[in-house]
């Protein structure tokens, strides 16, 4: 099947607009989980992806039109599909109802793609696609989207309700947003430069608190989840970068060097976490080649990360496992709760997005080095490794992880295709 057949098998299965309330507000519909309402699995109608692109060289997939259009059908599919149902929808003493506000449409631009900041990112990756490839079939569909999506009764709701909730999706869905603004900024396109002004608020008050809450985080998070500390000053550069904010920027180097540079042999046999989707150690050293000077980081380094070929090394040169000893449970034993499946699915498909994260950071860390550094070459032959690993399991998680893999799937096609986002 071609990408276009990907795309209608995406379309096909995703909740259409209006109804798309109606999967995630019956908890026996698996509450916008993959259970009944999940887009097409590669093993049912829709193909593993790199079967319908061209390789590069190494025979790693690259970003050209077959592959835009098939990742452009992940985001798609659900932008209008409304948030699942929290999982801690029950109290200790008092159980919690939820009701779906009305008119959410008009005063939420993020409401789409299982949570928020999948919402955003979902929003960033069909930008950054019309952008790469201009000639993108469905740009028309995805302009659409973004106008009713980055209305400004929608942004005056988000500003609003992020003003409120000064926490919310800190500081994971705080970078993808910056980033999301960061492109519009940075597009020669009269729609881009609306949105971008739409933005401007809730993207300002983001950059402010993002800089407080640096200022006052005493120790980085090390986790591989959201909260990840490296992760979100990386992505929030390249958004300083390309929009330009010298005062956050500055605030973003300082943290690094602050957090990181005094780092030393990083556990890598800590790795991968059971639901990681990024690898803790490479985001970090991925990070540093991003603020420090050269000779400086070849020195970090050496120091920071064991040999490649080293049994250090090993859990970060094989993909993490995603496949059967990580499948979700089976119904044939023991009842099976919605948020259980969802659990399982949740990691299996962070799992799956850690290929695709740790191929990005080795890419960053090999445009880093010097070209004659013997790192150099074997880091981007292991960047290649696990993108095709990704490609090759990015469906198996079905909406649990569809609804956010293409953003990171497009985020290492442009950085393997540029050597760098911005």
């Amino acid at each position: 099947m071609t990408a276009l057949g990907v795309l209608l098998a995406f379309a096909c299965t995703a909740d259409a607009p209006g109804n798309a309330s109606t999967a995630s507000d019956d908890p026996a519909a698996g509450n916008g989980s993959a259970a009944g309402n999940a887009p097409a699995r590669a093993g049912d109608s829709a193909p593993d992806p790199v079967s319908a692109r061209d390789e590069a060289d190494d025979g790693s997939p690259a970003l050209d039109l077959e592959t835009a259009l098939a990742l452009a059908a992940m985001p798609l599919s659900c932008v209008d599909r409304p948030h699942a149902l929290r999982p801690d929808r029950a109290g200790y003493l008092d159980d919690v109802a939820y009701a779906r506000r009305r008119g959410f449409e008009q005063d939420r631009a993020f409401y789409g793609c299982w949570d928020w900041h999948s919402a955003v990112n979902s929003t960033w990756a069909m930008v950054r696609l019309m952008k790469e490839v201009p000639e993108l079939s469905v740009a028309p569909l995805i302009r659409e989207k973004l106008r009713d999506h980055l209305s400004e009764s929608a942004m005056a709701g988000e500003l609003q309700y992020l003003t409120d909730n000064p926490s919310f999706e800190r500081p994971y869905g705080w970078a993808w947003l910056l980033l999301l603004h960061a492109e519009f900024t940075s597009w020669d396109d009269p729609d881009a430069a609306t949105w971008a002004e739409r933005l401007v608020p809730v993207t300002d008050l983001v950059a402010e608190r993002l800089a407080d809450y640096l200022a006052e985080l005493e120790t980085p998070v090390r986790t591989g989840v959201h909260p990840n500390t490296a992760f979100a000053i990386a992505m929030s550069l390249q958004a300083t970068a390309m929009a330009g904010r010298p005062e956050l920027e500055e605030v973003l180097r300082n943290a690094a060097v602050r957090f990181f540079a005094g780092d030393r042999g990083c556990p890598t046999a800590y790795e991968p976490g059971r639901s990681d989707f990024v690898s803790p150690c490479l985001e970090e050293a991925a990070l540093m080649a991003k603020v420090m000077e050269r000779a400086d980081y070849v020195t970090w380094l050496d120091d920071f990360l064991p040999p490649i070929d080293s049994n250090d090394f090993a859990n970060l040169r094989n993909p993490a496992p995603a496949g059967p000893a990580d499948s979700p449970p089976s119904e044939g034993g023991a009842v099976i709760t919605n948020d259980s499946l969802r659990a399982a699915l949740g990691a299996r498909s962070h799992l799956i997005g850690l290929a695709f994260t740790r191929a990005d950071a080795m890419l960053r860390i090999a445009g880093a080095l010097p070209a004659d550094d013997p790192r150099a070459q074997p880091i981007r032959a292991l960047a290649s490794e696990h993108a095709r690993a990704g490609f090759d399991t990015m469906f198996d998680a079905d909406y649990a992880g569809s609804h956010w893999i293409g953003s990171f799937a497009v985020k290492y096609l442009v950085q393997a295709t540029e050597g760098s986002i911005s």
